[in-house]
């Protein structure tokens, strides 16, 4: 039987080390992006290097166009920022500015960070990462692949602003954190997006400015969210679309390599069950560390996920752990909060303390399920 000819492959071009790409698919690189009038920058985590951020940033001011962010990459571009869009899974959050865009840019995505669903967008792309990919979600319109930083400043010299102003990428920020907004906490806790909001409101009251870890689970949807990032590193997070326990001994090793800064780690119930034994590593170091805990009793993200299978009840849930006293049994702070009021003094003692302390937050789980269909479709 016939076969449908061959998709043409793109033009590609490897760099030398601190060397910028050039020749055919540098060309056709600066092609698209001329031809372009609403690009879309998405950077990831490759970006999160000083050089490569700095070229970024210079990129997409020239560019005029809104910039998504992974998780990995929360901060390359501020949250503050104007041309800040929001963060890219390969979800539905972020899909309304990608349909409009006729360019996408990668800078430094790997596929690992998305989730995966197939890729929804007809506009051509320009791949730019470290090394090529073994799998891509499309293939590359054109790729240029080695250092960062050069590639993305060999593409600025033919930058220019397009069709894009600020209103319209306002308007898509804010639709994007509309739609994935935890509804208020009723009866059983606090909502999710005020325990980070309160958070990040307290660490600048007290003057700090923490890195934060964050592991799997429900909670981290909020953390990534509504979390402000200013610079690369600010979050803290692991590979691909993380790991439950990974926030806590995350925050440790943040704490100890810049104790300045010290660390605040978001991590859920279930994340802190397996990984208790830090909390002693955390008070025999004595580490300038905040430990936030999301506490539902239960594994929300799994319990979303499981749908019609016929699972027992109470499979995906356990008795309200008391993870404040088990931190005071280890000589450290350990604190509880079941209300907005009980969470900001808490926040205020914690932050306070020279080393670490821990706060067991009651969280209502009920705006989970929306909030990860708004996100996932």
């Amino acid at each position: 039987t016939a076969r449908a000819p061959a998709a043409p492959l793109p033009a590609t071009a490897l760099a030398a080390p601190d060397r910028a790409p050039e020749g055919p698919a540098l060309e056709a690189a600066r092609g698209l992006l001329r031809g372009a009038r609403r690009p879309v920058l998405v950077a990831g985590l490759e970006a999160n290097r000083p050089e490569a951020c700095a070229a970024l940033r210079d990129l997409a001011a020239r560019l005029g166009c809104p910039v998504l962010v992974t998780y990995k990459a929360k901060g390359v571009l501020p949250d503050a920022d104007p041309l800040f869009a929001g963060v890219f899974t390969g979800g539905e959050a972020e899909a309304p500015v990608l349909r409009e865009a006729d360019l996408i840019l990668l800078a430094g995505a790997d596929p690992v960070e998305f989730i995966p669903q197939p890729w929804r967008y007809a506009a051509p792309v320009i791949d730019l990462g470290t090394a090529p990919r073994p799998l891509q979600y499309r293939a590359p319109a054109a790729a240029l692949y080695g250092p960062l930083a050069p590639a993305l400043a060999a593409l600025a010299e033919a930058a220019a602003p397009g069709a894009w102003d600020a209103r319209t990428i306002a308007a898509h920020r804010a639709t994007w954190l509309a739609c994935l907004a935890n509804a208020p906490g009723g009866n059983r806790g606090l909502s999710p997006q005020a325990v980070v909001e309160i958070a990040q409101a307290a660490c600048r009251a007290a003057g700090r400015d923490p890195r934060i870890s964050v592991d799997a689970g429900a909670h981290m949807f909020p953390c990534t969210t509504f979390w402000q990032a200013t610079r690369p590193g600010d979050l803290l997070i692991s590979n691909g679309l993380a790991t439950m326990g990974f926030a806590l001994p995350a925050g440790i090793a943040a704490a100890l390599h810049d104790p300045g800064r010290g660390a605040l780690a978001f991590t859920g119930d279930g994340g802190l069950l397996m990984a208790l034994g830090e909390l002693a590593t955390a008070t025999a170091l004595g580490v300038k560390l905040t430990i936030v805990v999301f506490n539902d009793a239960t594994l929300s993200l799994i319990d979303i996920k499981k749908g019609g299978r016929d699972l027992p009840g109470g499979a995906l849930g356990w008795p309200m752990a008391d993870f404040a006293g088990t931190m005071r049994s280890l000589g450290g702070i350990g604190l509880r909060a079941a209300d907005e009021a009980g969470f900001r003094a808490a926040l205020a003692e914690a932050l306070a303390a020279p080393g670490p302390a821990l706060l067991d937050v009651r969280v209502d789980p009920g705006s989970y399920p929306a909030q990860i269909k708004a996100l996932r479709g």
